[in-house]
């Protein structure tokens, strides 16, 4: 065989492997993009609809966004958990705009829960 040919067959090797690599990489960063995204879209819209209702109600204190937390596999659930305790009627408030910050991100929403192409997503206020 020639040396030459040698060469290109490990060279043709390397850069399959190296191909390889960046796809299965590719592929974790798209998942961990997509679930980066909708957090932040979530916890845009629930800090939009506690700026607003602190607006509009005078007696309502100073509502702040806790922590954020997302269970589950292919359902996940992101846990928006706020520094006091809303009515539920306001909660409601919360969650529907924080659905609809995450659908402005162009995912479908089916009732209280967003799906994307991965995942499907919902939201719970706490307390």
């Amino acid at each position: 065989m020639d040396i030459k040919a040698q060469i290109s067959a490990e060279y043709i090797l390397l850069v399959g492997f190296i191909l390889v690599i960046i796809l299965i990489f590719a592929s974790y960063v798209g998942e961990q993009n997509e679930i980066n995204s909708v957090m932040t879209a979530a916890k845009e819209g629930t800090s939009d609809a506690l700026a607003e209702l602190s607006f509009s109600d005078r007696s309502l204190q100073p509502v702040r966004v806790m922590d954020m937390t997302l269970t589950g596999n292919q359902n996940k659930t992101i846990q928006i958990r706020l520094s006091s305790t809303l009515s539920e009627v306001n909660k409601n408030f919360v969650r529907n705009r924080s659905l609809s910050s995450i659908q402005q991100l162009g995912y479908t929403r089916e009732n209280n829960t967003i799906v994307t192409g991965r995942f499907r997503f919902n939201v719970t206020i706490l307390p």
